[in-house]
């Protein structure tokens, strides 16, 4: 679990051993699943501090395995068939990010451990043993290691974790089919670009779409039924996740606490660099701790606050830089290729109709330079996420421009105006409904966006000639 814990500020040697006894504990048994079990109790039964305990619990809450309630009490549960299979998506959707981000600092040493990763991938398959699993996930992690994006790099440690643990018994992989996958990750860092980390991404979604249909079995239900296809995704999940089985960022809605605190945040009411515990923020907005505390960890999940697992009540409001505005833009970006793939193949005539109307509408302020271009830009990102069955990916795509909009005062605005070649292939993309041409319209969107970030980063800088 190196990737996810190198993700998680502040998370110990300690709160790693109690996450891998509290883990165990659900997967074997121990602890009976959806029954409530009092916290204090838990904390007793494992010997554990109860902030350690919570934080172990909120980790689990991420995961999608524990469900925390109000009175101190938290559930524990399996995801179902169609919400491991989304997950598992959204993962695959999030490591092209990951490899695109990645690539560029990857180093000698680093050549040398991917060949020997994919060297076990390979042996592990061609002779049938039980490491085939662990091999395949070693090849997913080395990527989430060494992701400078920590945006993106916590979101894949995640997906990992739920689709290693979410349901029992685990779901180990067992597709044999890795070659094209081990030789396209290889050639990606000897030959470090784009382009390369973009191919071996689509490459391990064919072989996901793979062990997708593998799990029939186990599920006990069909991998095809009535769900989108294409060549490069290979296949798509049987169902899409019901509302109680999608991550808590896909189904939240805020409140007009959440409102306030936000505006506490933006208006300089909690001043930056500064460090607050959460009873002095409780008492100003009349609310207790616990109703106030998962407001903040959305707040550290957008960047504009941080907190350590041994002490979450302990909060410190952040300056976010330009790194924290790349990363999400990165993030976005990833999500949108993803969304476009998934939504282009359910479109109804009344969806094809709203993206054409936001697309004429990006020509048209494109060509006058008129400055409500940014917000179509982000209006067609969210129709692509409100058109994606796929909720774990729609969500992910929404809390992701959510993190855009907010990580700085004033949103930078994009300043590409001609993005004829996206806009052409979207719409052709959107008439055919191919995944394909979808994605050929989000990898030149991602170089319009490069080049944002080169823009945004000279002007924000002082460089800008």
């Amino acid at each position: 679990m190196t990737a996810v814990a190198r993700f998680d500020g502040g998370w110990t040697p300690q709160l790693d051993q109690a996450y891998r006894d509290v883990l165990g504990a659900v997967r074997d048994g121990s602890l009976g699943q959806d029954v409530a079990h009092d916290e204090l109790a838990l904390s007793g039964r494992f010997g554990l501090d109860p902030v350690v305990l919570h934080a172990v619990l909120e980790r689990l809450s991420d995961v999608g395995i524990a469900v925390l309630d109000d009175q101190a009490a938290v559930r524990f549960r399996s995801l179902s068939p169609a919400a491991w299979v989304d997950n598992g998506w959204l993962l695959v959707g999030l490591l092209e990010g990951v490899m695109r981000s990645a690539v560029p600092v990857l180093t000698a040493a680093d050549l040398v451990e991917q060949g020997r990763v994919a060297e076990v991938l390979r042996r592990s398959a061609h002779l049938r043993t039980p490491e085939l699993d662990p091999a395949f996930w070693a090849s997913i992690t080395f990527w989430i290691d060494r992701t400078p994006n920590v945006s993106l790099g916590r979101l894949a440690a995640r997906a990992v974790e739920r689709a290693r643990f979410g349901v029992t018994p685990s779901i180990p992989f067992r597709s044999t089919s890795v070659d094209a996958w081990a030789a396209a990750a290889e050639q990606a860092v000897r030959y470090p670009g784009v382009r390369s980390a973009e191919r071996a991404a689509h490459v391990l979604g064919r072989l996901w779409g793979e062990h997708v249909d593998g799990t029939a079995a186990a599920f006990g239900t069909a991998p095809d039924d009535g769900s989108p296809a294409s060549s490069s995704a290979h296949s798509a999940p049987s169902a899409s996740s019901a509302p109680e089985d999608s991550p808590s960022w896909a189904v939240w809605t805020p409140d007009d606490l959440w409102w306030d605190l936000l505006a506490m945040v933006r208006d300089g009411t909690l001043q930056r660099d500064r460090t607050y515990r959460a009873g002095e923020i409780a008492a100003r907005l009349r609310q207790s701790v616990r109703r106030l505390m998962p407001m903040v960890r959305r707040l550290e999940l957008l960047g504009l606050v941080e907190t350590r697992p041994d002490d979450p009540e302990r909060i410190r409001i952040t300056r976010p830089d330009l790194q924290h505005w790349t990363d999400s833009l990165q993030l976005a970006s990833t999500l949108v290729e993803a969304c476009a793939r998934w939504s282009v193949q359910t479109l109804d005539d009344t969806g094809r109709a709203e993206l054409h109307d936001v697309i004429d509408r990006l020509r048209r302020q494109g060509r006058i330079r008129d400055y409500g271009y940014t917000m179509s830009v982000v209006e067609l990102s969210r129709l692509l996420a409100d058109h994606t069955p796929n909720p774990w990916l729609a969500g992910s795509l929404r809390f992701a421009l959510s993190r855009l909009a907010f990580v700085f005062d004033e949103a930078p605005p994009f300043r590409r105006w001609d993005i004829e070649d996206v806009l052409t292939q979207l719409e052709d993309a959107i008439d055919r409904g191919d995944p394909d041409r979808a994605a050929d319209a989000a990898h030149a969107l991602n170089v319009h966006y490069d080049a944002h970030i080169v823009d945004v980063v000279a002007r924000l800088s002082g460089t800008e000639s």
